[in-house]
């Protein structure tokens, strides 16, 4: 600084560098929606279950920030169940929650219905945990959520 600057010139320079800083810390960019869906477990109709005899009713809520769950096609499949007994996960259809192309934010929920539950062994009662998860139609595949363990007995 020289000597023939003003008392507010010298305030001046001293003090823009902080005045710049405050004036950024409030246009701090918000967080983008997650691209992925997000699936929460919700209830499942019972959790013992005699072999070959009824079915598994899991209700599962979602969220969407784009809006592109489901597919048109009914062969093209959104919905992943493991059986932890098995090694491949079944695949379901789900029809579009909204029309193509148009990105809406969503939430809701959902029943799947697992057709009846069979003894894999020659043994017994079998204990197994089903895990979901959804992929929208971009691609994103959400958060997994799993079942509570299920037992499944010997219908003799």
């Amino acid at each position: 600084m020289t000597a023939s600057m003003s008392l507010f010139q010298r305030c001046l320079v001293l003090t823009w560098p902080a005045l710049l800083t405050l004036s950024f810390a409030g246009c701090a960019p918000e967080d983008p929606d997650p691209v992925a869906p997000t699936l929460t477990w919700i209830a499942i109709n019972a959790t013992e279950f005699q072999s070959a005899s009824e079915s598994v009713v899991v209700t599962l809520g979602y969220q969407d920030h784009q809006g592109d769950i489901g597919w048109e096609d009914p062969d093209r499949h959104a919905l992943d169940i493991q059986d932890e007994r098995l090694d491949a996960p079944d695949t379901y259809h789900i029809p579009p929650l909204t029309p193509d192309g148009i990105a809406l934010d969503i939430a809701g929920t959902f029943e799947v219905t697992i057709p009846p539950l069979f003894l894999l062994g020659n043994g017994g009662d079998e204990q197994t945990r089903f895990t979901f998860r959804i992929t929208d139609r971009a691609g994103h595949a959400s958060n997994t959520v799993q079942s509570p363990v299920i037992l499944i007995t010997d219908t003799l």
